[in-house]
Formats: structure tokens, C-alpha cells, sequence
């Protein structure tokens, strides 16, 4: 984060030790190590949003989209059928199905016709949607990509963009929040169907809808308690949707970072038939290369944009900001002791292979937590990588002080990455009003004598 402050091996107050002052590559589709941190953040997140929208009386449901799929059927169309195509310098952004949801006018309403002047949007007070794409394989039907979103409805809004604001509360009809469904299932068919016949599912598979809940004393306790089941273990919500990293492929199926350890485990020598998982180790890579180019560039987890601030919320969806979240999870615990290592110290670890060495050691393994032992143990394997001098024993108060002006800068981050919000937020807000007035001038030209 900053050549001047070096890298600090702290030790916690519960015994484990984290290495703080590195910077993460945040990549949450291809890090194992960043994803379960990012997600774990993005879960606690999404967890308070729900409870925050509920104890306002609201309502959330919880909504499963899947499409059919087959051995033939390559990831890269597969998510472009859900998810939309990429936009290149030569060809246009294309909608997936997923977009297809809120958009027409039978979600947005017809100020032209009275039966239907708020749409189905209004008459269910749709506030939002919490979006995160899961991806398991199998050696049967290859690819499985699927859809988890939450979406908020019960609230009137007034406002546009960076204004909105939430102005009510309600309860939609019980023929509403069916309306809702049918029209969820009805336009996922039919633009699954339009994209390839063949990734049409079922009305009845191919959306799932259940409803997220809570008893009243865990609304008073704030806490949220509707359960999912995956496979045969309960989970929350929030995990359902944001921890991809927590799961285990069903029917012999695998996630990607399932496939990963495999190919690990293949080119360390396991024996395929000890080997976690399924396939070959040709199998996997060859899974695996396929698996980086079609997500690669994608959001795992996404908000509806402004849906955080109009329940309170701070934070974005982008690699920048999965980057401060890394970096404030660092902090979350008490610091014992720890030692600071310089710049040029730690490149010697790193270039010896023996950061790995550095941070279990000042865990240690030995039972020792004295202060003094753990700078020994860290010295030791610095002296491995020629870098003895390069560790300098911190005491708890050190460790936070240190930590602290490291903070500073990660504070200074964050204030420039708000800025940066504000900016895109206004651009979008203008490209919006261009794209408005732009129609306007075409309607008033088709009219005009």
C-alpha cells in the first residue's frame, strides 16, 4: 500500500496473525483468498439491508433464476443469455434476460392507458434487487450458471437517481406480489427462449420464488432468521447470495474454486481417485481456462444502483471498492504484538517463496505468545530470504499506532472513491437526461407536419 510503511506480521489478541499494509488483487471470481473476504463483507452487507428493510415493514423476496442447459453448451453464451453480452469498441452492450425483467411497459406502467399507469413496479412498490451470479460444472451437463437475487418491494419512492428516496411503506396485494411472479416467470421463458430455444426452461423450474421473513422478537434483536436450504445444510440468505466460495456443488457437481484446488491437487501428485472432485487433470484446466474468459470483466454480486442509499447504505459494487473492503477487514481485530518489516525486506520474502513462513510464524505454532518470541521467530525466517535487519519489534500500542496511520491512507481512499462515485453518479444522471431529450427531439420530429 505504501513502500515508506513497509508490511506489518501483527498478532491478534485470539492467537491468529494477518499480515497488514499488502495490496489484494480483489479478482472475486478468481481468488480464493480475496473472494471468501470480499464475499463474507458483501454477505454482512446484504444482511443488513434485509433487516433494515423488513423492520421498516417492507418485503424481500428471495428469487432463483436457472436456464437449461447442455453438455454442448458453452459458458461464455450461457452467461450471455443471462447476464447480457459484454460491450466491446466495435459491437454494443445486448441485455440479457436478467435486464429483461424491469423494463417494458407492463413492469413500468403506460401514463397512456389508465388500466396500467403505474405497472407492475408500482402496484408492488419494487424498490430494488440484489443480483450475484453462481456457476457450478459437472462432467454430465458441463455448465450450470444461475441467478440468486433479493428483491425489495413494498416501498413508494419519490425522486430520480442520485435523489430517490424511499417516502412510504406498504403492503402489496396478494394479487400484486402474484403478478409479480408471473411476470418474473413469463419474461425469463420467453427471453431465454428468444436468445436459444434450447435454454428455455420450464415456467415452473426456471424461476423460484421464496419469501424472506422474520419472527418478531428477531426483528426486535435485528436479527434476520429466514433460512434456505442448500443441500443439506441451512443457511442464510445473504450467504445464499453473496458466499459462492461456502458451496459445494450437488449431483457430482463442482464450483470453480472446487476445480481449482483439484488442478492443485493433480499437479501436486494426488492420485485422481484421492483427489477431491471430478475429471481429469486436462479436464479441469481445460474447464478452468474456459471458466476465466466468460466471467472475466463480470460483476459477481451487484446492487440496483442507488438501492444502497435509499436504505442508508455506504459502498459500491466495483473491483475498487471490493479493494476497501480487503483492506478494512484487516483491521477487525485487537493486535497482541508485531514486527515491521521494510519494503525491501518483504520483497526478499516474497522473491524466497516464504511469506507463508513469515505469517505462521508470527502466529507460532509453538504456544509461545510472548511479544519478544514472536519478533525472534519472524527474524528467523527473514534471516532465511538474507533479511535479519529488515524486522523491527513492535509493541500493541506500536502495532496500532502503525496500523492506525495506515488507516489514514485507506480513509483517504475511501473519500477519493465517494468523489468517484459522486462523478459517475452525475454522468449517468447526464447521459440519461441526453438519451431523454435526445427521444424527445425524435418524437417531436415524427409529429411535426
Amino acid at each position: 500500500m505504501d513502500p515508506s510503511a513497509g508490511v506489518l506480521l501483527a498478532q491478534t489478541a485470539v492467537g491468529t496473525s494477518v499480515v497488514l499494509g499488502l495490496m489484494r488483487c480483489a479478482r472475486i471470481w478468481f481468488c480464493p483468498v480475496c473472494s471468501a473476504v470480499i464475499r463474507h463483507k458483501r454477505a454482512e452487507e446484504i444482511t443488513r439491508a434485509v433487516v433494515e428493510w423488513i423492520q421498516r415493514g417492507g418485503i424481500c423476496f428471495m428469487v432463483t433464476f436457472t436456464t437449461r442447459h447442455g453438455h454442448a453448451d458453452r459458458l461464455s453464451d450461457l452467461m450471455d443469455a443471462l447476464q447480457g453480452t459484454r460491450k466491446t469498441p466495435t459491437t454494443p452492450r445486448r441485455p440479457g434476460a436478467y435486464q429483461r425483467l424491469i423494463t417494458g411497459a407492463a413492469w413500468a406502467g403506460d401514463k397512456r392507458r389508465a388500466a396500467n399507469q403505474e405497472g407492475i413496479r408500482g402496484r408492488v412498490g419494487y424498490v430494488g434487487m440484489i443480483r450475484a451470479t453462481e456457476i457450478t460444472v459437472g462432467t454430465v451437463n458441463l455448465w450450470h450458471p444461475h441467478i440468486h437475487a433479493i428483491v425489495f418491494v413494498g416501498g413508494r419512492t419519490e425522486g430520480e437517481k442520485s435523489e430517490k428516496r424511499i417516502t412510504e411503506v406498504f403492503t402489496p396485494s396478494d394479487s400484486a406480489l402474484q403478478e409479480l411472479e408471473d411476470h418474473f416467470r413469463g419474461v425469463w421463458t420467453r427471453a431465454l427462449k428468444q436468445v436459444n430455444p434450447e435454454y428455455e426452461p420450464s415456467r415452473k423450474h426456471g424461476v423460484d420464488f421464496k419469501r424472506l421473513s422474520t419472527e418478531q422478537d428477531a426483528k426486535d434483536l435485528g436479527k434476520y432468521i429466514a433460512k434456505l436450504q442448500e443441500g443439506a445444510k441451512s443457511i442464510n440468505p445473504a450467504n445464499e447470495v453473496a458466499r459462492g466460495d461456502l458451496k459445494e456443488g450437488r449431483h457430482g457437481n463442482m464450483t470453480p474454486f472446487q476445480v481449482l484446488y483439484r488442478i492443485g491437487d493433480l499437479i501436486g501428485g494426488v492420485p485422481e481417485e484421492d483427489a477431491p472432485g471430478n475429471g481429469s487433470l486436462d479436464w479441469c484446466l481445460d474447464r478452468w481456462h474456459e471458466y476465466e474468459p466468460a466471467v472475466s470483466g463480470r460483476r459477481a454480486i451487484e446492487w440496483t444502483r442507488y438501492l444502497r442509499s435509499m436504505l442508508g447504505l455506504d459502498g459500491g459494487d466495483t473491483e475498487e471498492d471490493d479493494k476497501d473492503l480487503l483492506l478494512e477487514a484487516d483491521g477487525d481485530s485487537e493486535f497482541r504484538a508485531g514486527a515491521h518489516v521494510t519494503e525491501e525486506g518483504w520483497d526478499a520474502v516474497v522473491r524466497r517463496g516464504l511469506d507463508l513462513a513469515a505469517t505462521e510464524a508470527a502466529e507460532g505454532k509453538d504456544g509461545n505468545t510472548d511479544p519478544e518470541v514472536m519478533t525472534a521467530r519472524v527474524r528467523e525466517v527473514l534471516a532465511l530470504a538474507g533479511a535479519a535487519d529488515a524486522v523491527v519489534h513492535l509493541t500493541a500500542a506500536e502495532v496500532a499506532e502503525a496500523y492506525a496511520a495506515m488507516l489514514d491512507g485507506l480513509k483517504q481512499r475511501r473519500e477519493e472513491a465517494a468523489a468517484r462515485r459522486r462523478r459517475e453518479n452525475e454522468h449517468h444522471d447526464q447521459d440519461d437526461r441526453e438519451v431523454i431529450q435526445e427521444r424527445a427531439r425524435r418524437n417531436l420530429a415524427r409529429l411535426a407536419p
